[in-house]
């Protein structure tokens, strides 16, 4: 059921699914991606983009693909451990 599925969201570990923050910044190397779809993260690394943070700070929850990215904005994907150390991996981050 869905608290179950909301517990394995905030557990760590191998076999669960795991939220990270990421700066826009973080992907700086990716100079012609102007939206989310141009990141193509799902298809690079696995993980899912389910938020944005506009640099007011205002959320978005599932944001349309379309969506252009600004400085000093973040995106909020979801991931396995092992998809979350490829993203960190491609983009050098942490």
């Amino acid at each position: 059921d869905l608290i179950t599925f909301m517990d394995k969201l905030s557990t760590e570990g191998e076999h669960t699914t795991n939220l990270e923050e990421v700066a826009i910044e973080d992907f700086a190397d990716q100079i012609e991606c102007t939206s989310l779809r141009d990141l193509d993260l799902r298809r690079r690394t696995g993980c899912t983009i389910i938020g944005y943070i506009e640099p007011k700070g205002n959320y978005i929850i599932n944001p349309e693909a379309d969506l252009k990215m600004e400085p000093k904005s973040k995106v909020i994907v979801l991931g396995r451990p092992e998809q979350i150390r490829k993203l960190n991996e491609m983009f050098h981050i942490g």
